[in-house]
């Protein structure tokens, strides 16, 4: 719920309904290399949530 909504789109497209890269940017009008970028932002955004809110060091 934290990631923007474009940024979670996308990163679901590609990594759980395993849209390929092509389909992905046409649809939301971007080029490969924003895709990765897109991608590793969100990947980024996600591992500092979990390291935040679940896995915290007693």
């Amino acid at each position: 719920a934290g990631l923007p909504e474009r940024y979670a789109t996308i990163f679901v497209q590609k990594t759980i309904d395993k849209l390929d890269t092509e389909t992905i940017c046409k649809e939301h009008d971007i080029t490969a290399s924003n895709l990765w970028v897109i991608i590793h932002r969100a990947r980024v955004q996600l591992m500092d949530c979990l390291n935040s809110k679940w896995f915290k060091k007693a």
